[in-house]
């Protein structure tokens, strides 16, 4: 690869992890945490390509400078390089949702740590006649919660909706790192005329659970009675950790 390209791709490849950086699209692959580490290495990226390409322009401006008189037979897929880049500059992709959904293997809610099998130590629940609560929190209590304090509770999720089948869903992806370590986490939802919905719509759904349906025989997905529902944006971090 020669040297002009060498700069060419640090730049542009510095350049887009500064641009997400500064746009907040970093969110649709990263946890906020690494925001820090992004900037940094676009920053190096870009300082190291024009320190470089400054040296290239003093060296051929000196009477004894290098005189290039060869041909150079650069391999066209080393352009091919430049492809994700330039699709994060103009096509960013977006976070990930239904098709991740329904490609990904079902995981187990972990269970919380607990002195014992029957007692997993879940903090008391809010008063309120509707409360908020994250998806893979709701989830979680769901499965592993022997008090049923859900049971007979309103909760608000957000998350966005996946189909599969007849079947319809509410659901939000975790990720302990990055996207390409994320794992839904969702919850059946049971209702009239869910199939339609709009596949990736972001919604706020007041659900309320359907006793014992997190078990094993479910992967440990919930299935809860969908009582009210209003469209929404997707956030800003799309993602629960």
């Amino acid at each position: 690869m020669r040297r002009e390209t060498q700069n060419i791709l640090l730049v542009l490849l510095g350049g887009a992890l500064l641009k997400i950086s500064l746009n907040g699209t970093y969110l649709r692959y990263v946890k906020p945490t690494q925001l820090p580490w992004l900037i940094a290495a676009g920053t190096i990226m870009v300082a190291v390509a024009f320190i470089s390409i400054g040296r290239d322009i003093i060296a051929a401006r000196r009477p004894d400078g290098p005189v290039d008189v060869g041909h150079h037979h650069g391999s066209h897929s080393t352009w091919l390089l430049l492809l994700p880049v330039l699709a994060v500059f103009l096509i960013a992709p977006p976070a990930l949702g239904e098709d991740s959904v329904n490609r990904a293997a079902a995981r187990t809610p972990p269970a919380p740590s607990a002195s014992s099998s029957e007692d997993f130590g879940f903090p008391p629940l809010p008063a309120g006649d509707v409360i908020d609560q994250r998806m893979r929190d709701f989830v979680e209590r769901a499965a592993w919660d022997k008090s049923g304090s859900l049971n007979t509770r309103s909760v608000r999720l957000t998350g966005f909706i996946a189909h599969k089948g007849p079947d319809t869903f509410l659901a939000r992806m975790t990720i302990s790192c990055c996207a390409a370590d994320a794992y839904p986490v969702k919850v059946k939802l049971d209702g009239p005329s869910l199939d339609t919905l709009a596949g990736d719509q972001w919604v706020q759904a007041t659900v309320r659970i359907h006793p014992g349906t997190a078990n094993k025989d479910t992967a440990y997905v919930p299935t809860a009675t969908l009582q009210n529902l209003q469209l929404t944006q997707q956030p800003e971090d799309p993602y629960e950790y």
